[in-house]
């Protein structure tokens, strides 16, 4: 058992490893400990994503059945979604979404929501980040089969970049306010990751299809096709 401060200390089972009941946790917010089911039901059909933010454990006790349970950052999408449940459901029995999620409760959702939201934003970074991992180890392998080698991978980065921003990696460290044994991309922004992403994505393909080879050459199409980006990414910015 937990009492959470977020739910006027409501009393909230716990697993042993921290998860939270999810019945638990709507019934403290809605204030109604009969609807926690329906509404997890109705959340389950308008919004099935909240499936893989939970797993299923049975508290001791008996009559006890596996129910869903989740963690702090799953918790917090959950409680999100509340309010547009709960609206849905005032609808259908006449009730307003004020009778049944108090003043107190309204702010601590809105509270949650906006902690979800940078959660949500974080996930979307990470993902992005990932993403651009795997475009890079392929562009690597293409360079490696072209012919370049040693500094010839870090030349053609910077070409990259070049291209996109008109800046090195080292002037790019340094707009940040990194040192030079930072890594610039864990530092990037969602949308700078994915123009750099584009870049090599593209600077692979064109490498391959013009069969261009060596150090030089490489560097040259990287900056080539990143600088045709960047123009494309202005043109349309200034449309």
């Amino acid at each position: 058992m937990s009492f959470l401060p977020e739910f006027d200390n409501a009393t909230i089972r716990r697993t042993p490893d921290g998860y939270f009941s999810v019945y638990d946790c709507i019934a403290a917010t809605i204030k109604q400990k009969k609807s926690q089911h329906y509404i997890w039901k109705c959340l389950m059909t308008s919004y099935p994503e909240v499936l893989t933010k939970c797993r299923f454990f049975k508290f001791s006790g008996r009559g006890q059945r596996e129910i869903p349970v989740t963690d702090r950052e799953g918790l917090a999408y959950i409680i999100s979604l509340l309010p547009k449940v709960i609206q849905h459901k005032s609808r259908r029995s006449k009730l307003s979404i004020s009778q049944k999620l108090p003043r107190r409760d309204i702010t601590v959702a809105t509270e949650i929501v906006n902690h979800s939201q940078k959660n949500l934003d974080n996930l979307e970074w990470q993902e992005t980040r990932i993403r651009g991992k795997k475009i890079r180890r392929q562009f690597t392998d293409v360079l490696q089969s072209h012919g370049v080698y040693k500094m010839g991978y870090a030349i053609c980065t910077d070409q990259i970049y070049q291209g996109v921003f008109g800046r090195s990696a080292k002037g790019l460290r340094r707009e940040k306010g990194l040192s030079e044994k930072d890594n610039w991309r864990d530092h990037a922004t969602a949308s700078e990751l994915t123009l750099i992403g584009f870049a090599e994505d593209l600077s692979g393909r064109k490498i391959m299809k013009t069969g261009t080879q060596g150090n030089d050459q490489c560097a040259k199409t990287c900056y080539m096709v990143a600088k045709k980006i960047s123009e494309f990414t202005n043109d349309i910015l200034e449309m």
